[in-house]
C-alpha cells in the first residue's frame, strides 16, 4: 500500500469528501452561515454586475452612430467590467473577516 493510501484512511470522513476550502469541518455554524452568505453574495452580485454593464453597453452602442466610437465603447467595458469585477470579489471577501472581528 503506498503512503498516500495510508494517510486517506486515518482522516476523518469529512476530510474524505471534496469540500472547498472555504468550508472547513472545524467551522461553527456562525462561521459556515457567513461563508455561505458570502458565496451567495458573490454569485448574485457578480450576476447583477455583469447584466447591468451588459445593458448599459447595448442601450451606448444602440445610441452611438460611429463605428470607431462604438469599437472603443466596447473596449472600454471590456476593460472596466472585469476591473469592477476585482474590486466587487475584494470586497465580498473581506466582509466575513470583518463580520468575524465583530462577532468577537
Amino acid at each position: 500500500m503506498r503512503h498516500e493510501d495510508t494517510q486517506t484512511l486515518n482522516w476523518s470522513v469529512y476530510k474524505r469528501f471534496a469540500i472547498p476550502y472555504s468550508f472547513k469541518p472545524e467551522m461553527s455554524v456562525v462561521g459556515a452561515t457567513i461563508a455561505a452568505a458570502t458565496a451567495f453574495l458573490r454569485i448574485f452580485l457578480g450576476s447583477l454586475l455583469f447584466s447591468v454593464c451588459g445593458v448599459f453597453t447595448v442601450v451606448a452602442w444602440n445610441s452611438i452612430r460611429n463605428i470607431f466610437l462604438r469599437i472603443g465603447l466596447v473596449a472600454g467595458m471590456s476593460l472596466l467590467f472585469p476591473l469592477c469585477l476585482a474590486l466587487l470579489t475584494w470586497a465580498i471577501s473581506a466582509l466575513p473577516k470583518r463580520l468575524m472581528r465583530l462577532r468577537r
